[in-house]
């Protein structure tokens, strides 16, 4: 859709496509429910707000209207199905976008392996972003089939849905400098670095946070994330298959730090998919944990969607990406309805 076309629209002089009358949008802005319509152009949100015409209409009957869930960090290889697969669990569930690192793929099939997971996700009603895979192999006493160096890293950097580099484990290489390292942070210098530190901490942070790396999914104390935060790191709260983190870390995000928090499944199986969900089951347990219902859908959209520069979404508001997940209740998170690049 053209600019000319959308600023009619948004100005009231043509008709949007959808309109979703009666619902209650959760601003992610300012953390207010507000009672507004919300109406649709193509893949585009064109206003939110009364008397909006439109072509055709659905009735919320009061239902919360919230941006589509983005899961900050996951290996859609874990799920052990395609990403088409892994789409038809997800998005009924409210998740639009994913950043996923398809570091095992890699660390079997190379820079093919990358570009399969890219082919195969096109098209897809959800939004697959890759976070390249940093370090394949793993450590270099691990046996691979690819090793991914910073000049391959590089001329897969550019592609489509390509937001930066998946997380870096190679924490004695960031922080000591080391061949191979040094040349992937200076490659990816401008570009957003996810970072990867168990239990890293004093001087050896200072230094992999100075370094590049800038997020983190690995926490499992409290301490550990608040040490991460002072350091201006974002720390995605995860709640795996194996690792489960997000009940040890909850009592740590206040309302002036969780801008610098999001969520990550990782390595989720494909019956906890199933049984419990996605990014929902994590906003559901964060909830019955004390968190605020606010902050934590602002931790599934607007905060991760701004670490990766994804500035087309993340929000319910004009000129963005048209995701929506609808669901009745605040504390109880189950999407009735979802919105997928303004597709039903």
């Amino acid at each position: 859709m053209g600019l000319a076309h959308f600023l009619a629209i948004a100005r009231g002089d043509e008709p949007a496509d959808l309109a979703f009358r009666n619902g209650r949008v959760c601003n992610v802005f300012t953390g207010e429910i507000i009672d507004a319509d919300v109406a649709i152009a193509g893949d585009t949100i064109v206003g939110v707000g009364p008397d909006y015409d439109a072509k055709e209409e659905i009735d919320l009957g009061g239902r919360y209207v919230c941006p589509g869930l983005i899961d900050s960090h996951v290996h859609l290889e874990s799920s052990m199905v395609t990403p088409y697969q892994f789409a038809r669990a997800v998005v009924p569930r409210g998740t639009t976008t994913v950043i996923a690192d398809p570091h095992e793929v890699a660390n079997v099939a190379g820079e093919d392996g990358v570009r399969y997971i890219l082919a195969a996700s096109e098209g897809l009603p959800l939004n697959v972003c890759v976070a390249l895979p940093s370090c394949v192999p793993a450590t270099h006493m691990a046996t691979a089939g690819a090793e991914l160096t910073a000049r391959e890293l590089e001329s897969l950097a550019n592609l489509p849905r390509v937001v930066g580099l998946a997380e870096f484990m190679n924490v004695p290489g960031v922080v000591l400098g080391l061949p191979g390292a040094l040349e992937k942070l200076e490659a990816f210098r401008e570009r957003v670095i996810d970072g990867h530190a168990p239990g890293v901490g004093g001087k050896w942070l200072q230094a992999y946070v100075g370094a590049g790396p800038g997020s983190d999914h690995e926490c499992t104390t409290v301490d550990e994330m608040l040490e991460k935060l002072r350091l201006g790191m974002y720390v995605f709260v995860r709640e795996a298959t194996g690792a489960k983190n997000l009940r040890e870390l909850v009592p740590a995000i206040t309302p002036f730090n969780s801008r610098r928090c999001a969520f990550s499944t990782d390595d989720r199986h494909p019956a906890d998919l199933i049984e419990e969900g996605h990014i929902d089951h994590l906003l559901r347990l964060a909830v019955s944990e004390g968190l605020d219902p606010a902050t934590a859908i602002r931790m599934a959209t607007l905060n991760a969607a701004e670490w990766f520069r994804l500035r087309d979404r993340g929000a319910i508001a004009p000129g963005r990406k048209a995701d929506l997940a609808v669901f009745a209740d605040l504390k109880d998170f189950r999407a009735e309805l979802v919105v997928a690049g303004g597709r039903v």
